[in-house]
Protein backbone atom coordinates (compact mmCIF):
# COMPACT_ATOMS: atom_id res chain seq x y z
CA UNK A 1 0.00 0.00 0.00
CA UNK A 2 2.90 2.29 0.29
CA UNK A 3 3.12 3.15 -3.19
CA UNK A 4 -1.16 4.03 -3.29
CA UNK A 5 -2.50 7.13 -2.43
CA UNK A 6 -5.60 6.94 -0.56
CA UNK A 7 -9.19 8.24 -2.80
CA UNK A 8 -11.53 7.67 -0.48
CA UNK A 9 -12.47 7.38 3.37
CA UNK A 10 -16.08 7.33 4.53
CA UNK A 11 -18.73 4.80 5.24
CA UNK A 12 -18.69 0.89 4.47
CA UNK A 13 -22.09 2.35 2.05
CA UNK A 14 -20.33 5.02 0.52
CA UNK A 15 -17.32 2.74 -0.46
CA UNK A 16 -19.64 0.27 -1.70
CA UNK A 17 -20.85 2.96 -4.48
CA UNK A 18 -17.04 4.64 -4.95
CA UNK A 19 -15.61 0.84 -5.66
CA UNK A 20 -18.53 -0.16 -7.93
CA UNK A 21 -17.60 3.10 -10.05
CA UNK A 22 -13.68 1.91 -9.79
CA UNK A 23 -14.31 -1.52 -10.93
CA UNK A 24 -16.51 -0.52 -13.91
CA UNK A 25 -13.71 1.29 -15.20
CA UNK A 26 -11.40 -1.28 -14.82
CA UNK A 27 -9.16 0.74 -11.96
CA UNK A 28 -7.81 -1.45 -9.19
CA UNK A 29 -7.72 -0.52 -5.60
CA UNK A 30 -7.18 -1.57 -2.01
CA UNK A 31 -9.60 -1.43 0.84
CA UNK A 32 -8.56 -1.26 3.98
CA UNK A 33 -11.69 -1.87 6.27
CA UNK A 34 -10.94 -0.43 10.05
CA UNK A 35 -14.89 -1.67 10.76
CA UNK A 36 -14.10 -5.06 10.17
CA UNK A 37 -11.14 -4.97 12.05
CA UNK A 38 -12.51 -3.27 14.83
CA UNK A 39 -15.62 -5.48 14.93
CA UNK A 40 -12.73 -8.37 15.09
CA UNK A 41 -11.45 -7.28 18.26
CA UNK A 42 -14.67 -6.16 19.98
CA UNK A 43 -13.76 -2.28 19.66
CA UNK A 44 -15.93 0.51 18.67
CA UNK A 45 -16.21 1.97 14.95
CA UNK A 46 -15.82 5.22 13.51
CA UNK A 47 -18.19 6.92 10.80
CA UNK A 48 -15.34 7.11 8.04
CA UNK A 49 -13.92 3.56 8.63
CA UNK A 50 -13.16 2.44 5.28
CA UNK A 51 -10.63 3.89 2.90
CA UNK A 52 -9.18 3.16 -0.49
CA UNK A 53 -5.85 3.35 -2.26
CA UNK A 54 -5.13 3.53 -5.47
CA UNK A 55 -2.03 3.92 -7.68
CA UNK A 56 -1.13 7.27 -8.25
CA UNK A 57 -0.72 7.16 -12.24
CA UNK A 58 -5.48 6.38 -11.72
CA UNK A 59 -6.31 9.04 -9.36
CA UNK A 60 -6.96 12.27 -11.72
CA UNK A 61 -9.44 9.54 -14.14
CA UNK A 62 -11.17 8.74 -10.93
CA UNK A 63 -11.26 12.08 -9.20
CA UNK A 64 -13.16 12.64 -12.13
CA UNK A 65 -15.36 9.56 -12.34
CA UNK A 66 -16.30 9.89 -8.95
CA UNK A 67 -17.37 13.79 -9.60
CA UNK A 68 -19.70 12.57 -12.66
CA UNK A 69 -21.75 10.82 -9.38
CA UNK A 70 -21.59 13.41 -7.43
CA UNK A 71 -18.90 11.80 -5.04
CA UNK A 72 -16.15 14.77 -4.87
CA UNK A 73 -13.95 13.52 -2.09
Amino acid sequence: MENHVKLFSGSEMLALAVKDILEHNHIEYIERNDIQSAIGIGMGISDQATHLFIDPKDIEQAKILLAEFDLQL
